[in-house]
C-alpha cells in the first residue's frame, strides 16, 4: 500500500531549465520564487547581484487539486530536491494562486480588521484551516489581503526558516507587472490578461495607474470575451483605444486569441519583465507564460 501512495504522488517536472554549473555555493546569493495554486507549482531562481533568473521548474497537473494534495506534492518535491530543499536562500518570495484575495486602499485598512475584508469579498468567513495574510503595494497604495492554506504556511515557514520569507497572492506580480509594461509601452489605457486553464485575471490600467483587478472564471471564448467588453464598457473604455496584452496559459493561435482579436486591434502576447535578466536556458522559455512567477521576484525589488 505504500509503494501505491508513493506512486500517486510521485511527480515530474513538465519543465525544468537551468544553469546545469548552479550549486550549493550560490544559494546563500540567490532568491527562490515559488507559485502555488490547485493545478500547478512552479520555481525560478534568481542571482541577486544581477537579476538574473538562472533556474526554472513548472510542476503542472491535470486535474484540479485540493489543498492536502498539493501540500504533499510541495513536501514532495522539496524535500527530494537537493536545491530546493536548502535552508540557506537569501529570501523566499511565495506567490498564492487562489479566488481568495482583496485589495484594501491604505486610507482604510486595518491589519485587525484583514478578516473581515476577506469575508466580505469573499461573500462567507475565512475557513479555519486557511491562515489571513497581507503585504503592502506601495505603487498602488493598497494592501493586498489574502488568505493560505494553514498546511502550507507552517510548513513554508518552517522549511525556510534560516531564509527571509515573503507570501504574495499572485494578483501583486501580476499588477507590478502590469503596470511596469504600461510605462515601457507608453500607452495611455492597458489591458493585460493573464490566463489559466478556465479562469483569467484581467488588470486595466490607465496613466499609469491602476483601474481593476479581478479574476473571473470562464467556460467559453465568447464569455471571455463578452465579460472583457462588458467591464470596459462600464469603465467607458473603447475596445479599440486599448493595448491588449496576454500572459499565462495562452498562444496566438488559440482560439481564446483569435476571439479577443475580433474585438481588440492592439492585441498581442506579452513578454517576460523585462526588469530582469535571463540566462541562456531560462531566455528560451516563453517569457509571457511564467509572467506571475517572474514578477513575484520584483515586486520587493
Amino acid at each position: 500500500m505504500a509503494n501505491s501512495e508513493n506512486q500517486v504522488i510521485e511527480i515530474i517536472p513538465t519543465l525544468l531549465v537551468g544553469d546545469n554549473s548552479f550549486d550549493a555555493s550560490s544559494i546563500p546569493l540567490c532568491t527562490l520564487c515559488i507559485e502555488v495554486d490547485e493545478r500547478r507549482i512552479r520555481f525560478c531562481i534568481v542571482r541577486d547581484e544581477n537579476m538574473e533568473c538562472i533556474w526554472l521548474e513548472d510542476y503542472s497537473f491535470e486535474t484540479v487539486l485540493n489543498p492536502t494534495e498539493i501540500f504533499e506534492r510541495l513536501k514532495k518535491v522539496f524535500t527530494g530536491h537537493l536545491l530546493w530543499s536548502s535552508h540557506s536562500w537569501k529570501y523566499v518570495r511565495i506567490s498564492i494562486n487562489s479566488h481568495a484575495f482583496s485589495l484594501i486602499p491604505n486610507l482604510i485598512f486595518e491589519q485587525d480588521a484583514a478578516a473581515d475584508y476577506l469575508a466580505f469579498a469573499l461573500g462567507n468567513p475565512v475557513p479555519k484551516d486557511e491562515k489571513v495574510l497581507y503585504h503592502d503595494l506601495p505603487l498602488i497604495c493598497a494592501h493586498n489581503v489574502f488568505s493560505v492554506p494553514q498546511i502550507w504556511y507552517d510548513w513554508m515557514i518552517n522549511h525556510f526558516g534560516s531564509s527571509q520569507i515573503t507570501f504574495y497572492h499572485l494578483t501583486s506580480p501580476l499588477i507590478i507587472g502590469a503596470l511596469v509594461s504600461h510605462l515601457e509601452h507608453q500607452q495611455l489605457r492597458m489591458v493585460s490578461v493573464y490566463f489559466e486553464k478556465d479562469y483569467f485575471t484581467l488588470v486595466i490600467t490607465e496613466s499609469q495607474q491602476l483601474i481593476l483587478c479581478n479574476r473571473f472564471r470562464f467556460s467559453k471564448t465568447q464569455e471571455l470575451a463578452y465579460i472583457i467588453l462588458f467591464t470596459l464598457s462600464q469603465l467607458n473604455f473603447l475596445p479599440e483605444e486599448m493595448k491588449v496584452l496576454c500572459y499565462g496559459e495562452i498562444a496566438s493561435s488559440s482560439d481564446a486569441y483569435t476571439e479577443l482579436s475580433r474585438f481588440f486591434p492592439n492585441l498581442q502576447i506579452g513578454n517576460g519583465p523585462t526588469t530582469l535578466k535571463y540566462n541562456r536556458q531560462c531566455a528560451d522559455v516563453p517569457g509571457h507564460r511564467y509572467f506571475g512567477l517572474f514578477n513575484t521576484y520584483l515586486v520587493s525589488s
